[in-house]
């Protein structure tokens, strides 16, 4: 028995030395996420953004024409919207820092990235402007005849985040959340086009244009993946960007050609929300 157990022990004492080795080496060979980071990232945005924009008359009846009801009925046959469904190329730069605490990495990561939306829808109004001419007692209605169009249009030029990151890792591979700020420089706008037919005379012609250009602030949520080899990394990132909304008021009577007044009592009124979605690839290098 005595010979039983000195064997034992001596094989225990023997496997010690090369288990502590494998352990170092498997605590060598786990992946370091911690550090300062610079990388690159590109892939397609996804559109979701609404334009709405709509006409109220506030003035009285119009004698000789047509009762504030009716104007307003009318109007609303004038109303421009686009909702934008588009696909478009998004890339840019980004830089961030991470902290890793076993299995668990923390970071911030900040990015400015191109953003190439741009969407806008045309329709014809001649009919609902030489109506309203009429309404709004016009005595030259239905005698010169108007062509009138309505552009509405959406565009991003650049938009860009800062945010914290959470993640697991497993040696080289990184599964993480992330959200935070966003903000952007958005612009949307309603234009009608109204022109005399039988008029060469440009200043009859009518312009009206409603519109807002700002960076909008806001917010964005996501998730990603990444895989790292030496001191580089390589991933897939999913974000959806909020930036809020943004209005307009305009009266008509201010904007347009209207030596005769007609227009006064009719103010424009639009809003855009500004939301879209990103998929794309990111390329980093750790220092």
């Amino acid at each position: 028995m005595r010979t039983f157990f000195l064997a034992a022990t001596a094989i225990v004492s023997a496997a010690l030395p090369t288990t502590a080795a494998k352990a170092a080496d498997v605590s060598t060979a786990a992946y370091d996420w911690s550090g300062f980071y610079l990388g690159l990232n590109a892939g397609a945005g996804f559109n979701n953004s609404e334009v709405n924009h709509d006409f109220n008359y506030f003035g009285p009846d119009v004698d000789g024409g047509g009762s504030a009801g009716e104007i307003n009925d009318l109007l609303d046959d004038v109303d421009a919207n686009l909702s934008s469904d588009e696909t478009a190329f998004t890339g840019g730069a980004l830089i961030g820092y991470n902290w890793q605490h076993d299995s668990l990495v923390f970071g911030i990561e900040a990015d400015m990235n191109y953003a190439g939306f741009g969407n806008d829808a045309t329709s014809n109004i001649s009919d609902q402007l030489n109506e309203l001419g009429g309404l709004l007692g016009d005595p030259g209605a239905g005698e010169e005849e108007l062509y009138g169009t309505a552009r509405t249009s959406f565009g991003a030029d650049w938009f860009a985040t800062l945010r914290g990151r959470v993640g697991f890792a497993a040696d080289n591979f990184l599964f993480y959340g992330t959200g935070g700020l966003a903000y952007g420089k958005m612009e949307a706008s309603v234009k009608i086009d109204a022109t005399e037919l039988e008029d060469d005379d440009p200043d009859s012609n009518r312009y009206y244009t409603g519109s807002t250009d700002a960076t909008n602030w806001g917010w964005t949520v996501g998730a990603g993946m990444e895989y790292g080899i030496d001191n580089w990394s390589l991933g897939f990132e999913y974000l959806y960007v909020d930036l809020g909304s943004a209005d307009w008021r305009t009266n008509l009577g201010e904007t347009v050609n209207d030596d005769e007044g007609q227009l006064v009592g009719i103010q424009g009124k639009g809003d855009v929300d500004y939301q879209f979605s990103v998929v794309r690839a990111t390329a980093k290098i750790r220092f």
